[in-house]
């Protein structure tokens, strides 16, 4: 691809349409992406290195209460369950009046 084509008619046609006229605005993106990455995984490491011990106590805090919220929802769900099929089959059963 030469430089000739993004400033050419023909880009905005065939060559625009595939992507070849974008592609240096694509890599310079990806190159961004890139170095904010990085970025986060230093900051990431240094968190993990001066807090590591502390984050560790607030990450087994805050999963224990996810794991209880979620036992509870789901035995509520079992309750719910069984009062439905209990009830179904009582008033499957009719009523012997």
């Amino acid at each position: 691809m030469s430089e000739e084509c993004c400033t050419t008619e023909s880009c905005a046609t065939s060559q625009k349409a595939s992507g070849e006229c974008d592609m240096h605005e694509k890599l310079l993106a990806l190159a961004d992406d890139a170095w904010m990455e990085l970025l986060k995984e230093k900051i990431k490491a240094e968190i993990e290195k001066t807090n590591g011990q502390h984050m560790d106590k607030i990450a087994k805090l805050v999963s224990d209460a996810n794991f209880a919220k979620w036992g509870s929802m789901i035995n509520a769900k079992v309750k719910c369950n069984e009062y439905k099929e209990n009830l179904k089959a009582l008033m499957s059963g009719g009523c012997n009046t």
